[in-house]
């Protein structure tokens, strides 16, 4: 059965299409991601799947498997403990600087908002995308433009980490209470104690995705 793509460069739809699958767990980890395969589910040329799979590939939602194959990367306690080791520096950093210079959260706010807003059966896939756009409104409200430039380049690999994490938040609201009460602590006041949620809750994140690939 083929997959109606929406308007748009056939390229540009099908990278969306096959991302948002990706992010949603319909392509699982180490799943392959063939030419002739996605040509024939989405009724498109091969050369378009080509030129798709390059910009997969170079948005970390693609790996090698060994010659020209490609698949949906499957990390690695390894990989997850490095994004980590890089993501919550920044975080921290950018809590801080929100707390002690007292900076707007508008736009977390309405960010967060729209996450409360999802619908019970919204996919996983786009609680996902509304808590990627939380964290991203977390960063800019530091106000340092290189810190939002950095930041972005690692949310591919994020969101595919998130997109194993399905069954650490069984309940359609359990994630927008968690960052509810995360963006509470910044609203605090106190940096150590918005500091101290912060580092809370992406070690219990860290936690759920190296658990999870023990298993």
């Amino acid at each position: 059965m083929r997959t109606v793509l929406q308007t748009m460069t056939t390229r540009d739809a099908l990278v969306a299409e096959v991302r948002k699958q990706i992010l949603s767990g319909e392509l699982a980890p180490g799943e392959p991601l063939t030419e002739n395969g996605l040509a024939a589910k989405f009724g498109v040329a091969r050369p378009t799947v080509r030129s798709a799979l390059q910009v997969l590939l170079s948005r970390h939602l693609a790996q090698q498997a060994g010659g020209r194959s490609l698949v949906v990367p499957a990390f690695t306690e390894a990989d997850v403990r490095d994004l980590y080791f890089v993501r919550t520096p920044l975080e921290l950093e950018a809590v801080r600087r929100i707390v002690e210079n007292e900076l707007s959260l508008d736009a977390a706010e309405q960010s967060l908002r729209a996450l409360e807003a999802l619908p019970r059966d919204a996919s996983w896939g786009d609680r996902v995308e509304a808590h990627t756009a939380f964290h991203i409104a977390l960063i800019n409200a530091a106000g340092s433009p290189r810190l939002s430039r950095i930041y972005p380049a690692m949310q591919e690999e994020m969101q595919l980490c998130l997109a194993q994490l399905r069954a650490s938040y069984p309940g359609p609201q359990d994630l927008a209470r968690e960052h509810r009460a995360l963006l509470e602590a910044i609203r605090s006041g106190d940096p150590d104690h918005a500091q101290a949620e912060m580092r809370a809750h992406l070690e219990r994140t860290l936690h759920d995705l190296t658990s999870a690939d023990a298993d």
